[in-house]
C-alpha cells in the first residue's frame, strides 16, 4: 500500500462531502426536503431551456463528431485492459444504468397520466400513447449522448496526458504551476465528487425498498428497516468482495451474469405475455418518438418538461462524470467513433428494450382492468404496483426472485463503476491503478450516505439534489466539447 499515490485531498473531500450531505438531510429531514424542493421548482423553471435545448444540441455534437475525421483516432491507455465489442458493451450498459431501471420500467407511463404533456386530452388514446412514448425518450439517445461526452473528453486528454486524473481538472489543468487555476481545478474536482455522491444515492432511494419488498412477498415476512438493512448489507458484501477483486474478477464477471439474467427476464415476459400486443405498442411508441423527437427536445415552459424532462437531464448529467470515466476506462483500442456510436446506440436500446416490454406489459395489464396500476401510483404503492405486475407472470415466485437478483447484481455493478471510478480518480496519476484498500474504503464511504437515506424520502431528498449539482455541469458539459474539437488531432 503506497499512499504516496493517492490524491488525498479527494480522498478527504469525498468523506467530507458525504458526510456534510448526509447531516443536512438528517438533522432535520422534513425543513430540508422542503428546501430542497424549493430551490428544485426554482432551478427547473429557470433552467429549462438550457437542459432541453442543450441536450439536444449535444446529441447533433456527438454524431457529427464520430463522422468527422476526429472519429477515427484510436484511445490509448496506459497499463489497461482491451475488451471484446459485446463484453464492452455489457460492462458499460450495467454500469451506466443499475437498478434504478427496474424500478422505472414497469411503472414510468403510469407516472405521466398526472401530466398530460403538449395540452393533450388527459386519459386520450393520444395521451396513453405519449406516456408510453417519453420513458424511451428519457432513457434514449439524449441520456446516453450525456453519458457519453465526458467518456470522450477524458479519452481525448488522456491520449494527449496518459498521466492525467480522471476528473475535470485533470481534462483542463493538467500539471499546471499557477495557484488560481490549482484553485479552479480544485473546484472542478468538487463538483466531480459532489455529481458521484449524489448519484450513488439515487439508486438507493429506488432500490433497496423495492429490493427488500419483492424478497419479503417471496419470503412472505415483512419488510421492515431491519430487514431493508440486511439487504443492504448484503449487497455491500457483494459489491465490495467485487471492487476488491478488481475490473477484470469483478465488475465484469457480474456485468456478464446480470446481462444474461436480465436478457432471459425480458424474453420470459415477452413470450409469456401478450407477444403481439407489446411488439403492436412497440412499434407505435418507436414511430412517436422518431416522429416528435425534435418537438420533445425542444418543449418547454410546461410543468411536465420541468417535473420529467429536466430532471430526467439532469439525473445523466450528475451521474455522468462517473459513468464517462468509467466507460473510457474500459475503452482501451476503441476508436472514438466506436466510443460515441456504441455508447449512445446500443445504451439506449438496451434501455428502450426495458421499456417496450416490462412497460407495455404492465401498460396492458392497465388496458385490461387486470391491475390499476395509476391508483397504486396514487396512493404511495410504486413498489406494490411493480410486486403485483411480476406476479401476474406464470411461474409463482420465480420472476419475483429473478427480478430480484437482476436488481441487486445491477445495483452492485453500478456501485462497482462507482468505486472504481473514484479510486482511480484519488490517483495521483492515470497510470497508476488503485490498490485494493482504497477501492475497499471507497466502497463503505459510499454506502453510508445512501443507508441513511434509508431512513427518509431518499427519491425526492436525491432527486432535488441531482439537479442542484448537475447546473454547474451545464458549463463544464460546453467547456468539454470545445475541448474535444479544439484538442482531437486526427493524426493520433
Amino acid at each position: 500500500m503506497k499512499t504516496d499515490k493517492w490524491n488525498i485531498s479527494l480522498i478527504a473531500m469525498t468523506i467530507i462531502i458525504s458526510l456534510s450531505i448526509s447531516s443536512y438531510v438528517l438533522i432535520n429531514p422534513e425543513l430540508s426536503a422542503m428546501q430542497l424542493n424549493s430551490l428544485y421548482q426554482l432551478a427547473a423553471k429557470f433552467f429549462e431551456s438550457a437542459f432541453q435545448y442543450g441536450s439536444l444540441l449535444l446529441v447533433a455534437f456527438l454524431l457529427m463528431f464520430a463522422l468527422s475525421k476526429k472519429g477515427a483516432i484510436t484511445i490509448k491507455l496506459t497499463a489497461k485492459d482491451e475488451y471484446p465489442f459485446f463484453t464492452w458493451i455489457m460492462m458499460l450498459f450495467a454500469a451506466g444504468m443499475g437498478a434504478s431501471i427496474m424500478f422505472w420500467s414497469p411503472i414510468e407511463w403510469a407516472y405521466y397520466l398526472n401530466e398530460p404533456p403538449f395540452g393533450l386530452e388527459n386519459f386520450s388514446r393520444e395521451h396513453f400513447a405519449f406516456a408510453r412514448t417519453y420513458s424511451n425518450f428519457h432513457w434514449g439517445l439524449t441520456g446516453w449522448a450525456i453519458f457519453c461526452l465526458p467518456a470522450l473528453a477524458f479519452a481525448i486528454s488522456l491520449n494527449k496526458k496518459p498521466d492525467s486524473k480522471l476528473t475535470f481538472s485533470g481534462i483542463f489543468f493538467h500539471q499546471t504551476h499557477s495557484n488560481l487555476l490549482r484553485l479552479f481545478g480544485w473546484l472542478l474536482d468538487l463538483i466531480f465528487i459532489l455529481s458521484i455522491i449524489s448519484g450513488a444515492g439515487i439508486a438507493i432511494g429506488l432500490s433497496f425498498p423495492l429490493i427488500a419488498q419483492i424478497f419479503s412477498s417471496v419470503l412472505s415476512i415483512e419488510a421492515t428497516p431491519w430487514f431493508e438493512g440486511a439487504i443492504l448489507l448484503l449487497c455491500l458484501a457483494i459489491f465490495t468482495t467485487s471492487v476488491a477483486l478488481g475490473l477484470n474478477k469483478g465488475i465484469k464477471r457480474l456485468s456478464q451474469v446480470n446481462i444474461f439474467l436480465i436478457v432471459n427476464l425480458l424474453l420470459f415476459v415477452l413470450f409469456f405475455g401478450p407477444t403481439q400486443q407489446i411488439f403492436h405498442y412497440s412499434l407505435e411508441s418507436l414511430g412517436i418518438l422518431v416522429t416528435y423527437f425534435i418537438r420533445m427536445s425542444t418543449y418547454t415552459g410546461d410543468s411536465f418538461v420541468q417535473n420529467w424532462t429536466v430532471f430526467y437531464w439532469a439525473w445523466w448529467m450528475a451521474l455522468a462524470p462517473f459513468v464517462g470515466a468509467f466507460i473510457v476506462n474500459i475503452s482501451n483500442g476503441k476508436t472514438l467513433r466506436q466510443l460515441i456510436f456504441g455508447t449512445i446506440f446500443m445504451g439506449a436500446i438496451g434501455c428502450m428494450l426495458h421499456f417496450m416490454i416490462l412497460g407495455n406489459y404492465s401498460f396492458i395489464l392497465y388496458e385490461n382492468n387486470i391491475l390499476d396500476i395509476p391508483q397504486l401510483i396514487d396512493d404511495g404503492q410504486s413498489n406494490q404496483a411493480i410486486i403485483q405486475i411480476l406476479e401476474t407472470l406464470p411461474g409463482g415466485n420465480l420472476p419475483l426472485i429473478l427480478y430480484g437478483i437482476v436488481m441487486i447484481i445491477f445495483l452492485c455493478t453500478t456501485y462497482d463503476s462507482c468505486v472504481y471510478v473514484l479510486a482511480s480518480s484519488s490517483m495521483k496519476s492515470m497510470s497508476h491503478s488503485p490498490d485494493v484498500f482504497i477501492r475497499i474504503i471507497f466502497a463503505l464511504i459510499l454506502v453510508i450516505q445512501p443507508a441513511l437515506f434509508l431512513v427518509v424520502d431518499g427519491l425526492e431528498v436525491t432527486k432535488n439534489i441531482l439537479l442542484l449539482c448537475s447546473i454547474p455541469l451545464l458549463g463544464i458539459f460546453l467547456a468539454m466539447m470545445i475541448y474535444s474539437v479544439k484538442h482531437a488531432s486526427a493524426d493520433e
